[in-house]
């Protein structure tokens, strides 16, 4: 009877901690969520980049038409353009690299590879917000 229970017991206790287990989430996973969830944030934002491209060279073959006196503002704008090219080309690059399959990997490879993702992938972002912040500002501006 005493074995019965005893049996019982450590059943119990191990449903439990299996059951305890399986509610936490791989901290692994978790960082992953967080690299996907910065993609994520601004990959709508991919056509502004293309359609504010184009504006700002609209508006700098505009000023190229007027006359000579608005060189520093050709050049600010053409530089603004290739700005909005590199963010939008950043986001593809990143993402062709990115791996989602980490056979082979041991935890803390998968860990130490997340956080350097994160890291990229933090950089695109802020690449891609402050490239529209700042064409729109060149925009505003007459």
């Amino acid at each position: 009877m005493h074995k019965s229970l005893g049996f019982l017991i450590l059943v119990s206790l191990s449903i439990q901690l299996i059951g305890c287990n399986s509610g936490k989430e791989n901290p692994n996973e978790i960082l992953k969520r967080e690299v996907i969830e910065i993609h994520d944030e601004v990959m709508p934002l991919m056509g502004d980049l293309k359609s504010l491209k184009t504006k700002v060279l609209e508006k700098s073959a505009s000023l190229s038409h007027e006359d000579s006196s608005h060189e520093d503002q050709i050049q600010e704008l053409e530089q603004m353009a290739a700005e909005l090219d590199s963010a939008f080309d950043g986001m593809f690059v990143w993402m062709r690299q990115f791996k989602s399959d980490y056979e082979g990997m041991s935890s803390d490879e998968v860990k130490i590879y997340l956080l350097d993702q994160k890291l990229k992938v933090e950089k695109v972002n802020l690449d891609i917000k402050q490239a529209i912040f700042l064409a729109n500002e060149a925009l505003e501006r007459e």
